[in-house]
């Protein structure tokens, strides 16, 4: 199978799903600096752009474009840990790229081959990094977890006929790893207990219909929280005994879909999602209130096309 051409095939999908096809941001809204020095006591977001495999830091509040992150080779997922380190997946390069907050130039490179990395998550319990990816032969794809998000990589598989391409992971407070696959156009999602070896199958109630773009998850401090891209919205699911339970749904005010994995930001007693969207064939990252969501509290314009979306505060 031609990889990148599938690869190519499902973001040219995604994008006439969401209408991101041609898109400019509003009149009088500028690109901002692309190589403007990065100051390391802001709050940055950082926004992957896989088309030009570009990693955009944006401050917050401000919304103000202050640097990239250049020479992926199709940047995919990215991710933050504790210490506001950044993991950012270059997919056809078969790495993971550690980044210090604020800085240019990676402190360290995970190889993740013989796998294209996608997305990724940090366990909040040992600092572990989880990679979910896609297999380059005919193997199964699966999970990479990295002790330390160092190392070599230990691999936990999951074999699922039709669906050996993993998408998504996210790890839950305990520890606990969430991760997604696909069978045809339906998700499969799949959790490893913490201390486990093996990935095992979730039951989701109401059940994630899939409508042929795999749905972005997050855990969110409380609830896994699983985006439906082209219904503008995301479902909170209470996770017990390998089943989900849906408690809540976080409507985005305008937004027709949701492109990539989102983040949940906590400051204090308030929480604000970030999460890359499209309204009228406009792409941006919108803000949001968490998780009362509803209006949107600001628009991101300075990456051409966001794809994913994770916020790392100053040391």
């Amino acid at each position: 199978m031609n990889y990148r051409l599938f690869v190519t095939t499902a973001a040219i999908a995604i994008a006439s799903l969401t209408g991101c096809s041609g898109s400019q941001p509003p009149i009088g809204v500028s690109w901002g600096p692309q190589n403007a020095v990065v100051r390391k006591d802001l709050t940055l977001l950082y926004v992957t752009e896989q088309v030009n495999g570009d990693v955009y830091m944006v401050a917050l509040p401000s919304g103000k474009l202050v640097g990239k992150l250049t020479g992926f080779d199709y940047a995919t997922g990215d991710c933050v840990d504790a210490l506001g380190d950044v993991f950012v997946s270059s997919f056809y390069a078969g790495q993971v790229r550690a980044y210090a907050h604020g800085a240019k130039v990676a402190f360290r490179v995970l190889s993740d081959g013989p796998s294209y990395p996608y997305g990724c998550s940090v366990d909040p319990t040992t600092g572990n990094l989880a990679v979910s990816n896609w297999p380059i032969d005919s193997s199964e794809g699966g999970v990479t977890v990295y002790y330390k998000a160092k190392g070599k990589a230990h691999h936990y598989y999951y074999g699922y006929a039709g669906g050996p391409d993993f998408w998504y992971c996210a790890y839950d407070s305990d520890g606990d790893l969430y991760a997604e696959t696909t069978d045809g156009n339906q998700p499969i999602f799949l959790e490893l207990a913490k201390g486990g070896d093996k990935l095992r199958p979730v039951s989701l109630h109401p059940a994630i219909i899939g409508d042929g773009v795999p749905p972005p998850l997050s855990w969110d401090g409380k609830y896994l929280v699983i985006a439906k891209p082209a219904a503008g919205a995301i479902y909170q699911y209470r996770m017990s005994g390998g089943t989900g339970t849906r408690v809540g749904v976080v409507k985005l005010d305008k937004a027709s879909g949701v492109f990539g994995p989102f983040w949940i930001a906590s400051n204090g007693t308030t929480r604000t999602l970030y999460v890359p969207i499209t309204e009228d064939s406009v792409e941006s990252v919108g803000v949001y209130r968490y998780p009362s969501g509803g209006k949107r509290l600001q628009n991101l314009y300075d990456v051409p096309l966001p794809f994913a979306a994770a916020v790392s505060r100053p040391k």
